[in-house]
C-alpha cells in the first residue's frame, strides 16, 4: 500500500508539473502569436505597394520636400488635382477600383433586368433610358444573357470640376459575349459562345457638397 501511495503522489506531481508546463507553453506561444501579429499586421517592407497618392516624393525630387505626394500625371491630372483640392480622401486608384466593379454590376444587372440594383448605381436620366428598355424587352418576351470574360483596360481620360460637380471619364476595353432570346427562347440576336471586345466610354459624377461619396454613372459612349 505505501508503494502504492507513493506511485499515485509521484504520478499526481507530474501531472501537476505537465499542467504548469502546459500552461507556461500557451502563454509563450500567445506571446509569440502577439509578436508575429503587431510585425505582420502592419503596412511594411515590401508587403503592399502604395497607391499613387501614398507614395512620398523622395527629398529634393523636382523641388518638392519630403512627405508630399506627387503631382497626378496623365490627360486627366488638371481635373483630378481639381477634385483632390476639395476631397482629401479622393484617390484615383480607389475610384478605377470601384468603376470596374460599377461596369461589371451595371452590364449584368441590366441584361438580368435587375431594376434594384442599377437604381444606386445610375444618374436619374440614364436609369430611366435602362428602364424603359427594359420593360420593352419584356414586352416583347425577349432575354438576354451577358458574360463579361474579362475586363481588358479601365483608364481614367479626363476629369474635372464645375462647381460642386466633380465628373471623372473612364475608358473601358472589356471583352463581353451576349444574347438575345424571344418567347420562344429562339436566339434572335448574339451568342453566347462568340466574345466581342468592347470599346466604351463611361461618364461619373459625384457632388462634392454632400457627404454621400458614391459616384453615379450619368452617360455611355460607344468608342
Amino acid at each position: 500500500m505505501a508503494r502504492g501511495g507513493k506511485a499515485c503522489q509521484l504520478s499526481k506531481g507530474i501531472a501537476s508539473r505537465m499542467d504548469i508546463w502546459t500552461l507556461l507553453s500557451g502563454v509563450v506561444a500567445i506571446f509569440f502569436a502577439y509578436r508575429l501579429y503587431t510585425v505582420l499586421g502592419r503596412r511594411e517592407g515590401h508587403m503592399e505597394a502604395p497607391t499613387p497618392r501614398e507614395k512620398a516624393a523622395k527629398p529634393g525630387e523636382a523641388g518638392q520636400p519630403p512627405g508630399l505626394r506627387p503631382a497626378f500625371e496623365g490627360p486627366a491630372a488638371a481635373g483630378l488635382e481639381a477634385i483632390a483640392a476639395v476631397d482629401p480622401r479622393f484617390d484615383p486608384t480607389v475610384f478605377l477600383e470601384g468603376a470596374r466593379s460599377a461596369y461589371t454590376m451595371i452590364v449584368e444587372a441590366f441584361a438580368a433586368g435587375d431594376r434594384k440594383t442599377l437604381e444606386p448605381l445610375l444618374a436619374a436620366k440614364v436609369l430611366e433610358r435602362y428602364t424603359t428598355a427594359i420593360d420593352q424587352r419584356a414586352d416583347r418576351g425577349e432575354t438576354v444573357k451577358t458574360e463579361i470574360e474579362r475586363i481588358r483596360s479601365a483608364e481614367i481620360t479626363e476629369a474635372s470640376l464645375e462647381g460642386e460637380t466633380a465628373r471623372i471619364k473612364v475608358r473601358f476595353i472589356a471583352e463581353i459575349a451576349t444574347e438575345t432570346r424571344d418567347a420562344d427562347e429562339v436566339l434572335i440576336a448574339g451568342d453566347l459562345g462568340h466574345l466581342s471586345t468592347v470599346t466604351e466610354d463611361w461618364l461619373f459624377e459625384r457632388r462634392t457638397d454632400t457627404g454621400n461619396p458614391n459616384w453615379v454613372l450619368t452617360r455611355v459612349a460607344a468608342v
